[in-house]
């Protein structure tokens, strides 16, 4: 029996009277549930807007009809048989105001059923997304997870969707087992119903389902995700940590994860690794370290918006960090991006506590969480980052990113020159790297950008010249904002692993002739 059905059952064994079960996979849901009402002998009733009370063959229950007002509905309950559960489809619009008036009487009849269900072996389960729980119902109703689809119940939607499929030619396809796990990852994610047309539709496009199927199962997953407005999924620009200038002691902080992925780590004892905090000077290239880890684990990378997260209404914020963090879980093992963390989590009360609420759910799921998820934070503003955030067993690693030194600036340059199929031996990138003190990798991106413009306005090939003009345009953010820069540098310094530590320079004998 999988975790639902062990969870439900129990919650109905004992004799909750109200639950709630929110997911968009209603269908899914409804069936464990009646399984639920198979084993434990009881009977399932089924309510909808649409179609009013029917039993379990699709029979109508009673003489109600189903145009009758909802509290008729609610008040048929009392006339129902012991040990029924009762299945309410998509009831989250009879419990706001905003939606329907009368929400007032009908929280008033949940709170009278409440006192009366259970005493005849009786459960009420609201199944469907977003159900706002009314205040005075708190503490009476009992959320009940569901999670997307396994490993297992993807595998099974594939082989149904394939199993009737005919080819071209008359012939019965046949599913290409060796490409099955690859199929199955690139689905992780959806529901049962998406996985299904997404499957289809590959099988309409390609006439198979191969490598350019996963492609379109990936594409097509990239719009479920971000349809969600909170989560974003990102096609990395770069092939991975070569396409980073500088940073190597972090670099090697990410070698050493990259192994700890598979089963022989889990074998040797290694716990999943939890990610890294990223602080310190704006445009040295954190959220480019982010697509980097990724794209070097070969890994889904996500991106979590934090700021889009937050509702108006309370438990709203909670409640849209709960379904981020189950789509997130349920795409495993992938690489979670939360860019300007102090921007997200660093408002404190003016938000009406809703930003530490959040964070305490997003901390505590920090702590707990077992699944293959990398989470890489970013920070600029490092004196408004919350300290809970920085406290031990959070992330594996706090790295800070100072301006880059001259030999970092010159493999910058060389890999933005290279990026644009340019013959990085005919320009002299350390004399560029010279001009450029003070510069980060945004700087010196912008540099090589307005270079090409330059020489391109002129009808020339780019030039080591066009470059030099360009750094001369440029003023940097160390010479725009000095003090701030230098307090973010010591800071960095005293709370953080420096992923680009700079050496000493102009070292001198001390002689003392005393």
């Amino acid at each position: 029996m999988s975790n639902f059905k062990d969870n439900i059952q129990d919650y109905i064994c004992s004799g909750h009277a109200l639950l709630n079960v929110d997911t968009f996979e209603k269908d899914r849901a409804i069936s464990e549930i009646t399984e639920v009402a198979e084993n434990t002998e009881r009977y399932i009733y089924i309510w909808s807007i649409a179609l009013g009370w029917l039993d379990n063959n699709g029979l109508s229950i009673g003489n109600i009809k189903s145009t009758a007002p909802i509290e008729d509905q609610l008040r048929a309950i009392l006339e129902f048989p012991e040990g029924v559960i009762c299945v309410l489809r998509d009831f989250g619009i009879y419990l706001k105001h905003e939606t329907y008036p009368g929400y007032d009487i009908v929280v008033g009849w949940l709170d009278e059923l409440r006192k009366i269900v259970s005493s005849v072996k009786q459960t009420i389960i609201f199944v469907g997304p977003g159900l706002e729980i009314p205040l005075s119902l708190t503490h009476d109703i009992a959320q009940i997870d569901f999670d997307l689809p396994g490993n297992k119940a993807i595998e099974e939607r594939i082989r149904f969707t394939c199993k009737d499929v005919v080819k071209s030619d008359g012939s019965k396809f046949e599913l290409d087992e060796k490409i099955l796990p690859e199929i199955i990852f690139a689905c992780k994610g959806m529901t049962s119903s998406e996985i299904a047309d997404r499957v289809a539709l590959s099988l309409r496009k390609h006439k198979d389902l191969d490598s350019h199927s996963i492609k379109t199962l990936i594409r097509e997953k990239a719009s479920v995700i971000n349809s969600s407005g909170i989560l974003k999924y990102v096609e990395p620009k770069v092939a991975g940590l070569s396409d980073v200038g500088g940073y190597q002691v972090l670099k090697n902080h990410i070698k050493l994860d990259q192994p700890c992925f598979t089963q022989k780590a889990r074998d040797f004892g290694i716990d999943y690794p939890k990610g890294i905090l990223c602080v310190g000077v704006s445009g040295a290239g954190k959220t480019l370290m982010s697509t980097a880890i990724a794209a070097e684990f070969r890994l889904p990378l996500i991106t979590l918006d934090v700021g889009s997260l937050m509702g108006s209404l309370i438990g709203q914020s909670e409640q849209n960090l709960r379904t981020a963090i189950k789509m997130i879980e349920s795409i495993a093992p992938c690489v979670v991006m939360i860019d300007e963390l102090e921007k997200a989590f660093g408002s404190g009360d003016l938000d009406g506590g809703s930003s530490k609420r959040v964070l305490g759910y997003f901390l505590k799921w920090m702590n707990d969480r077992t699944s293959p998820v990398y989470v890489v934070g970013t920070a600029n503003d490092v004196s408004s980052l919350p300290v809970e955030l920085l406290r031990s067993g959070r992330f594996d690693g706090i790295f800070g990113f100072d301006l880059p030194s001259e030999e970092e600036r010159q493999q910058i340059f060389d890999i933005h020159i290279s990026r644009r199929n340019r013959d990085i031996k005919s320009f002299d990138t350390k004399k560029l790297s010279q001009k450029s003190t003070g510069f980060v990798g945004a700087d010196i991106e912008q540099a090589v950008k307005m270079s090409l413009k330059i020489a391109f306005s002129i009808g020339r090939q780019l030039k080591q010249s066009h470059i030099e003009l360009a750094i001369e345009g440029i003023v940097p953010l160390s010479k725009v904002e000095p003090e701030k820069i230098k307090g973010i540098q010591e800071w960095c310094r005293k709370h953080t692993k420096m992923a680009n530590p700079q050496k000493p320079t102009n070292m001198s004998r001390k002689v003392s002739l005393s």
